[in-house]
């Protein structure tokens, strides 16, 4: 509870905790084209992959397109591989990631109303340890997938984390700690690629060692192997619970997360939160999933470069959400630090595309894109901490997240298509405008002021 003799070096604790999470999650980012490259080339030789060629045969032969990229195609033993192929494949992958933390992410935050914080984020933990020892055995497509639903299962920790912080946070200074957890975040953000492009480099050498049992990305899974065990010890070794009281005992009811999505959407403080949430996390999904395959493909960037473009705008987001977020919070509510995050992003966003293959205007656009997204987070975190009740906190915030989570089902989904359909230009374009619409939503939020 909010001061709390140990309040202090849980709220230290907890955010280690999600920063090593976060590290292990974000280092796939840079390597996701070159990634599912590898797969395609070597699915051929591989019959439990097979299913892999007929899907990618089926995307380039239904899936309409109306622009030209100049790019030959790619031979892949005998089998022509389009380079914009691993952009829809792409966007199937990280749907289904999102997709199972969408299902999973209410279970998560009931479960830890019911038994506590620090279960379920040690049960995450482990949970996500072993799906990056799966990830670092996949030699095939296929085991690599069955690692990718591990994951998304087991990765309800940021809403859990969220709940816990809110815990030993009084309501006033709630927006200033979901920045602290926004830092985390913005921390993991700036290492976590960074880790996984500079890991990558090793992944001939690792493979060597075991060339029968690893691949060439196993080093970078290892790495997050590691951070994942690490974050799991220091969880059940030194974390202690948040939660003051415990419902404890029952059984725990298991609500279909649409219906309970659908029904949240009707209450009338919270329901406007979590639509403005959904739809701003539907459009930056599309963006942030998109613009790893820009860089590869219309900048022609390598996994190590790439990381370092993730690095670049994971400075901004832990200055914006460890500093600026923490500056505007003692001099404005949620919804305006909303408002004005909102503002920041659309022209920039559609700029992004214009700029190709100039790595420095790149990273000139991606600046605001950065700062207002600094600003999201936290703001529509402690707006929705702020409209339900103190023992409602890992219900609201999980379903939050859950809600996060169907939007990052949708988003690489429909940027994906976009990019394949339209090209780069009108895919941004779209999001621009999108994220405008979402603006005006957010226009007619209530000001919820802690109390």
């Amino acid at each position: 509870m909010p001061g709390a003799p140990n309040s202090n070096r849980n709220k230290a604790l907890l955010l280690l905790i999600l920063f090593l999470d976060l590290l292990g999650f974000t280092l796939i980012f840079p390597l996701i084209p070159d990634l599912l490259e590898h797969y395609l080339r070597q699915a051929v030789g591989l019959p439990i992959d097979l299913w892999l060629i007929a899907l990618g045969q089926f995307i380039e032969t239904t899936l309409p397109r109306t622009f030209e990229t100049g790019e030959a195609a790619k031979d892949a033993g005998g089998y022509a591989v389009g380079s914009l192929l691993i952009v829809v494949l792409g966007g199937i992958l990280a749907s289904l990631y999102s997709l199972l933390q969408f299902l999973t992410a209410p279970y998560w935050g009931r479960l830890s109303d019911r038994l506590g914080r620090r279960r379920v984020l040690l049960i995450t933990s482990v949970g996500l340890t072993v799906s990056y020892l799966v990830w670092f055995l996949s030699q095939s497509f296929t085991l690599f997938i069955v690692s990718r639903v591990i994951g998304g299962v087991m990765s309800g920790n940021m809403g859990v984390a969220s709940a816990a912080m809110a815990d030993i946070t009084s309501p006033e200074d709630r927006t200033r700690a979901m920045g602290m957890v926004g830092a985390a975040f913005g921390m993991g953000f700036i290492l976590g690629p960074a880790i996984g492009g500079l890991a990558a480099i090793f992944g001939e050498d690792l493979r060597a060692v075991a060339p029968g049992i690893l691949h060439i990305f196993s080093a970078p899974a290892l790495a997050a192997f590691v951070l994942s065990l690490l974050s799991a010890v220091l969880n059940f070794v030194y974390f202690s619970e948040t939660l003051s009281e415990r419902a404890g005992g029952g059984h725990v009811w298991i609500e279909n997360p649409i219906t309970l999505f659908l029904r949240s959407l009707r209450e009338p403080a919270f329901g406007p939160i979590l639509l403005v949430n959904f739809l701003y996390v539907i459009v930056f999904a599309a963006y942030e999933f998109s613009f790893t395959f820009l860089f590869k493909l219309e900048f022609g960037l390598t996994p190590p470069e790439i990381g370092l473009i993730f690095l670049y705008m994971g400075v901004v987001l832990v200055l914006g959400q460890g500093g600026l977020v923490r500056v505007l919070s003692k001099r404005m509510h949620a919804k305006p630090m909303l408002l004005i995050g909102l503002a920041l992003m659309p022209i920039p966003m559609y700029l992004l595309a214009r700029v190709a293959p100039s790595v420095p205007l790149a990273l000139a656009v991606l600046l605001p894109v950065s700062i207002g997204a600094a600003l999201i987070q936290p703001a529509i975190a402690g707006l929705a901490s702020l409209a339900v009740a103190a023992d409602k906190q890992g219900v609201s915030l999980g379903l939050l997240r859950s809600a996060g989570s169907l939007g990052r089902t949708i988003g690489p989904l429909a940027g994906a298509y976009a990019y394949w359909t339209f090209g780069s230009d009108m895919t941004y374009l779209l999001i621009g405008a999108l994220l405008l619409v979402t603006l005006l939503f957010a226009l007619r939020l209530r000001s919820i002021e802690p109390g």
